[in-house]
């Protein structure tokens, strides 16, 4: 289970189908059995400014364009995951990365040291 990959999940939270999720953790992180994922969803939100559109490709897996809910942001066991679906593109994921700092409000002085 590597940063970015797209997986499925299954959570009678959410959904009783199982739909894909994003991979946020860092590879550097592994040691624990749990891993922090986003939702994915095919439903378009004109007013979310939260969310990152990725359209289909071999790559990803995806069958639709998709949005990236980074805002339905949580932790689950990995045991939990179901398939691998495959990988968003570094793009995709810089841009997930990007709106993830926006939602957090975790800017370039949160994590650079200064004198």
């Amino acid at each position: 289970m590597r940063r970015g990959e797209v997986w499925t999940f299954r959570d009678d939270h959410y959904a009783s189908k199982a739909r894909p999720v994003v991979i946020l953790q860092s590879d550097l992180v592994d040691e624990f059995d749990s891993i922090v994922l986003v939702l994915l969803t095919s439903h378009r939100r004109e007013s979310s400014s939260t969310r990152v559109q990725v359209d289909p490709s071999s790559g990803n897996g995806l069958k639709k364009t998709s949005y990236v809910m980074v805002e339905k942001l949580f932790t689950v066991s990995k045991s939990d995951l179901g398939a691998l679906v495959g990988k968003l593109a570094d793009d995709d994921m810089r841009a997930v990365s990007r709106k993830l700092a926006e939602v957090l409000a975790i800017t370039a002085e949160d994590v650079t040291d200064t004198p």
